[in-house]
């Protein structure tokens, strides 16, 4: 049986199975591995789960955030699906989901690919700085600069005045026809930064000898495109899809921010309602109901997409 030496003394050596050796090795780094995890785990827990858990349990409650809650079972749920503003709000979001996520998916990748199609590599990474410098601007600064041009005297409408649009002139953000496709719209050219790196990223991995396969064979760049890179990138693709749905779903700020979920309710989605229910009108139970409804209906969205849309990357 194979054996290492292990020495114990200057003048003793013990023979140690090797199979033994590895496996107190691996038990010990294993020991280490766990004890250096158990404080990530703990904060998970803490911060991450529990709420989640204290969520679900105060959604089949009544509580003003001050007295102990009151058990009221699914009154909250039935409350929810016969309060309009709530159904106003998921048909806000719905429509939300079918514009803004083609918005960012499409466009950034036209740019990541218009950036890879560059010869010059140093070009790419001028092009790529420019784009996702904007990164570091704040969320917060963007949607406000938004606001500002959608205003009655704002650049939108200076711009369209300039081109001789001046008849289509609105307070945009005011009028409550116009107002949820404003604070959707927003972002123009809608080349999300983070996007874009994960598709230049994406075309970066793709082998350079199938590209330059295909460039011998003739192959157009637009066939290239939907041939080759479009299936290697799906990988990107899914994930950034899955990003986009909940980040569309739990949109707060955008609303909060632009429109207070105005006029009236013609901005407000289920994240803003759950939070204007739970700190303005102290109906926490309530809250925890529609914020429990919104994560249910998104990991039901993030299953589906990861099993049916499926890459082979």
């Amino acid at each position: 049986m194979l054996a290492d030496r292990v020495s114990v003394s200057p003048s003793t050596e013990v023979a140690v199975p090797r199979a033994e050796l590895r496996r107190k090795t691996t038990w010990r780094t294993r020991l280490i591995a766990y004890a250096f995890l158990a404080p990530t785990f703990i904060f998970i827990l803490s911060f991450s789960y529990y709420p989640a858990v204290r969520a679900l349990i105060g959604a089949f409650t009544s509580w003003d955030g001050f007295n102990p809650p009151t058990w009221i079972g699914f009154a909250n749920f039935t409350q929810a699906f016969h309060d309009p503003v709530f159904l106003q709000s998921i048909g806000h979001v719905a429509l939300w989901t079918v514009v803004g996520i083609p918005l960012a998916l499409v466009p950034p990748f036209i740019v990541a690919e218009l950036v890879f199609q560059l010869r010059s590599l140093r070009a790419q990474y001028l092009y790529r700085t420019l784009f996702i410098i904007s990164m570091v601007l704040p969320t917060v600064v963007g949607i406000l600069i938004w606001q500002y041009i959608y205003e009655p005297t704002g650049l939108l409408n200076a711009v369209l005045k300039l081109i001789g649009l001046g008849f289509i002139h609105h307070a945009w953000l005011a009028n409550p026809s116009y107002a949820l496709w404003a604070v959707i719209l927003m972002g123009f050219p809608w080349v999300a930064p983070f996007n874009l790196l994960i598709y230049y990223a994406g075309l970066q991995a793709i082998p350079g000898e199938l590209l330059d396969a295909a460039a011998v064979d003739g192959t157009s760049r637009w066939g290239r495109i939907l041939k080759i890179d479009l299936p290697l990138v799906m990988s990107q693709v899914k994930l950034l899809l899955v990003l986009s749905i909940v980040g569309v779903s739990q949109n707060l700020l955008t609303p909060m921010l632009m429109t207070g979920g105005g006029p009236g309710t013609s901005t407000t989605t289920p994240v803003f309602y759950m939070y204007e229910t739970a700190i303005n009108y102290d109906q926490y139970g309530y809250g925890m109901a529609i914020a429990f409804m919104v994560f249910v209906v998104v990991m039901v969205l993030a299953l589906l997409n990861m099993r049916y849309f499926q890459s082979e990357a």
